[in-house]
């Protein structure tokens, strides 16, 4: 009873208004002023009981850590205090139809107009951005320097007049992500996230903070809270007892090896886990391990559809599961691809990891706009 009546954006909001959502925050931010320690001890306490305390929305996974370590004071109180009650839920405008993986190379422009910036330009795959009612945008602020220098971070009110939101539908048949079309709008200096020109950085933060919560690193309250989608690793053993395929030697070897798979992701987060703790750098587990989630939540997805069999190509409309296992299978044929591609993410390994050259690039250096598009 308690759970049903706790497990609403209404709870959440009332424990971010309380300060509890991010209780080691400055009060003025929206939080307790806890201590890093007394704060792990209570939201530790609240997740034991199941208490959903994280707000809808990427404002608080990706958006809050960025404006914390970014962003002035004023932009701080602006900004914080509506993310942790979920009053304000946030979506990211950073790729573009010719700014994907190489998202430095975005065209999307911000220009100052006194205490304000006009942009315009278009975004895309923006993941329920027409639920959203702020985003993180990146924009170019200076297209005189390079595509990495002319970058500026702001947080944008999708209310704004000028913002046009296209739902795209994806082929499970949801509306997750759309694309975006900014036209002159403006933008308040108070809402501009980084300092001007510094944008990569502080994407950057967000970047890592996403493939943390593409990982499978992110702690979760219970099995439904997947951000990847999918099934789990006991509903697909729940799947093969009810088709009378648990005791196949081959299912049992490949259920083991799922199992194995997830059991090592979550060592290697709690070691990412210790040595934060430890106040040691990141290391490069957050790519390590979103390459590896991807890849083991796709091959347990693929491994459901084939203990299903012809359940999951024909079955009984009053059934809800097989279409269920279905739609999760489809849901995470994106998993390579979102918060940047599993190929992109072995690039990072191989480059700043391994230590292995960069692919040659003649317009290294050179200005945003004398590089050819």
């Amino acid at each position: 009873m308690l759970k049903d009546a706790t497990d609403n954006p209404a709870f959440v909001r009332r424990l971010g208004a309380a300060g509890w959502v991010a209780p080691h925050w400055a009060p003025e931010h929206g939080g307790r002023g806890l201590s890093l320690e007394e704060a792990q001890a209570a939201i530790e306490l609240l997740d034991s009981l199941e208490v959903p305390r994280v707000p809808r929305g990427s404002g608080f996974v990706l958006a809050a850590p960025t404006i914390q370590q970014w962003s002035s004071d004023d932009t701080k109180r602006r900004l914080l205090p509506p993310i942790a009650t979920g009053e304000e839920r946030w979506c990211q405008l950073f790729s573009e139809p010719g700014a994907g993986s190489d998202l430095a190379s975005l065209g999307t422009t911000a220009v100052r107009d006194g205490d304000e910036w006009i942009v315009n330009g278009q975004k895309v795959w923006t993941t329920f951005g027409h639920e959203s009612e702020f985003a993180m945008l990146l924009a170019r602020t200076d297209p005189g320097v390079t595509k990495h220098q002319g970058i500026t971070y702001f947080g944008v009110d999708m209310r704004s007049p000028g913002v046009e939101v296209r739902p795209l539908i994806n082929m499970a048949g949801q509306v997750e992500f759309n694309e975006v079309f900014l036209t002159d709008v403006r933008v308040p200096d108070l809402y501009r996230i980084s300092p001007l020109g510094q944008g990569w950085g502080a994407a950057m933060t967000t970047l890592g903070a996403e493939r943390f919560a593409l990982s499978g690193m992110r702690k979760k309250r219970k099995a439904t809270d997947e951000i990847l989608g999918g099934k789990t690793i006991e509903q697909v053993i729940a799947a093969a007892r009810q088709a009378g395929l648990a005791r196949d030697p081959a299912i049992r070897q490949r259920l083991a090896r799922e199992w194995t798979r997830g059991r090592l992701l979550a060592l290697t987060a709690m070691r990412a886990k210790a040595n934060a703790a430890a106040g040691k750098l990141p290391g490069p587990e957050g790519s390590i391990s979103k390459i590896a989630k991807a890849a083991s939540n796709q091959s347990l997805q693929i491994l459901a559809m084939e203990i299903l069999g012809a359940r999951a190509t024909a079955w009984d409309p009053d059934d809800p599961e097989p279409s269920d296992f279905v739609e999760q299978f489809l849901r995470t044929r994106a998993n390579s691809i979102e918060g940047g591609t599993s190929e992109i993410q072995r690039n990072i390994v191989g480059e700043r990891v391994l230590g292995l050259p960069r692919e040659p690039d003649p317009w290294l250096g050179q200005p945003w706009n004398v590089v050819p598009r």
